[in-house]
């Protein structure tokens, strides 16, 4: 039986992982192969748009081998996307910066609570909505 040599947090945006610096480095000093985790990882997030920030927990083995485990990103990560996203397309009218519509605080709720009832759920992302000052619209 194999133990845990080392766990290491890192934060890789989706599809661009590369294996120079820092990157690199990083893995290397834990006994990784950095090319080969950069490839693993890029097939498993290449369905996940490249701007996702992902947190990544890689843990190694005494054989130095390992595994990693992707976290989704943040709830406050994605609303700010949205409102990015929506600064984008209207320009400089003000008036649609601070808005979602409720059919993006539904599909946020399935994606980040898949096995919790709607009713459950919708609360979280509204209070996440409330923090990062967007209001509801049909």
């Amino acid at each position: 039986m194999l133990l845990v040599k080392s766990v290491v947090f890192l934060f890789i945006r989706a599809r661009t992982a590369e294996s120079g610096p820092p990157l690199g480095t990083i893995l290397g000093n834990l006994g990784i192969n950095a090319v080969k985790f950069c490839n693993d990882f890029n097939d498993f997030t290449k369905e996940l748009p490249s701007y996702f920030l992902l947190k990544v927990r890689i843990s190694v083995l005494e054989d130095r081998t390992y595994s990693f485990i992707i976290y989704p990103p943040t709830t406050g990560f994605i609303i700010m996307f949205v409102k990015t996203q929506k600064r984008l397309n209207v320009g400089f009218n003000k008036e649609g910066l601070n808005i979602i519509s409720l059919k993006d605080v539904v599909q946020l709720a399935k994606y980040k609570f898949p096995n919790m009832h709607l009713v459950n759920s919708l609360p979280i992302i509204l209070g996440s909505v409330n923090s990062g000052k967007l209001k509801v619209v049909l």
